[in-house]
């Protein structure tokens, strides 16, 4: 039996040890949110470095200066990778990652993957094939960016350790599952450098990475993996995988998650080829190499282009246009005088006809799922995530127009 001087001395410390984990979860809260706002100020002048550098690699001339411009350019990727996962990190380890489950294709998810990881591949000449088998549920309720946000890690990681000419997949299949849901699994296998059984059971470890003669060359920051797999239990799944020294690597995913059934996906199919020619659209970005950057992307697409450098100056722009001038304005989020939260809003609500049928899409280096849903309720057609990727950008706006017809 206990004294009572013995239960009390329990209770204090029980006490201490909730107060010491309520003042340890502020401070872990704190620095999380602190680097979530300077992540900003951080991806700004990182977005227009690695824009530049690519604009530069296309447009040099002599294959010295395009390796300078290729080297700036995948060094600031790194840079930027490494921010952007530690910060996913930061938010899985701290509880605070919400899902966002909406009707998504898998058809889109294909397209949105392939419009990233194929150009990556290329480099390498890796052959990288995207094979659906045995679907009959295309679209699923599921969390968009996350899922997206799995497997371009997982094939990203492939990438990197498959050699030159090799080969990486990403194979679909669907099984039925229990409560009328359906079991997704997605495996991505490659051909690559493969892994060693000691590693494999330290893998999903944040920051570990496997050193040897064959990965002393390959840049990462070991956070990759981990972030996939806590997103994939996060969302009610499990991955698996098993790898071989020389031989390759498999990754297999198991979701099971509802069809969405007659409800149509938000997504649509990819219209090719479209021409925006004669189209005219207003760059809404307070950071003027950004704002250059981005009307150049247009002109090429075959806008006429118009620019303002805060979401004021935007809105006065739009006001003072013809009804139906502007067939697209893109708008940056987080800028002075007024954000393009704001100024969204401020279009939306105009007595004018165009003010409900003009294209805003949102431009950021926030691209999480709240940050999508904060500029969906703003009244913005889509969320684009920076440094802006070309094939992205253009098959976003080639859906948006593609509506019309």
């Amino acid at each position: 039996m206990h004294t009572e001087e013995e239960y009390r001395a329990a209770l204090r410390e029980i006490t201490e040890l909730k107060g010491e984990l309520s003042r340890m979860r502020k401070k872990y809260e704190t620095v999380t949110e602190f680097m979530s706002h300077t992540s900003h100020e951080i991806r700004t002048p990182m977005n227009s470095i690695i824009s530049l550098a690519s604009i530069g690699e296309e447009e040099c001339y002599g294959r010295a200066v395009g390796e300078y411009f290729k080297n700036i350019r995948e060094s600031a990727e790194y840079q930027l990778e490494i921010l952007n996962e530690v910060l996913d990190m930061a938010k899985i380890e701290s509880g605070s990652v919400t899902l966002y489950p909406e009707p998504y294709s898998l058809e889109s998810l294909a397209e949105s993957i392939s419009a990233i990881i194929t150009p990556m591949m290329e480099q390498k000449k890796i052959d990288f094939r995207f094979e659906f088998h045995d679907i009959f549920a295309d679209t699923l309720v599921v969390d968009k960016l996350r899922l997206r946000q799995i497997f371009l890690n997982l094939l990203s990681n492939a990438a990197k350790f498959t050699p030159e000419r090799g080969r990486v997949e990403l194979i679909v299949s669907q099984l039925a599952a229990s409560g009328g849901k359906v079991r997704t699994v997605f495996t991505v296998k490659d051909n690559g450098i493969g892994m060693s059984r000691e590693f494999i059971d330290k893998m999903f470890t944040p920051f570990a990475q496997e050193r040897t003669s064959s990965t002393a060359e390959i840049q990462g920051t070991g956070l990759g993996l981990p972030i996939a797999k806590n997103l994939t239990e996060i969302m009610g799944g499990e991955m698996r995988v098993t790898s071989q020294l020389g031989v390759g690597t498999t990754f297999t995913v198991e979701l099971d998650c509802q069809p969405a059934g007659d409800v149509p996906s938000n997504d649509k199919v990819i219209v090719r080829n479209i021409n925006f020619a004669g189209r005219r659209a207003l760059v809404v970005d307070d950071h003027s190499i950004n704002r250059i950057l981005e009307v150049k992307l247009l002109k090429r697409a075959g806008f006429e282009t118009d620019a303002a450098s805060n979401g004021y100056e935007g809105l006065k722009k739009f006001m003072a246009s013809e009804s139906g001038h502007y067939d697209l304005i893109l708008m940056d989020i987080k800028m002075p005088v007024m954000d393009g939260l704001e100024a969204a809003q401020k279009i939306r609500g105009l007595d004018r006809s165009d003010a409900d049928t003009v294209r805003i899409v949102a431009m950021s280096a926030n691209a999480y799922p709240e940050d999508v849903k904060q500029s969906k309720a703003a009244g913005m057609n889509e969320h684009i995530a920076k440094p802006v990727i070309p094939a992205v950008l253009y098959n976003q706006l080639a859906m948006l127009f593609s509506e019309e017809k």
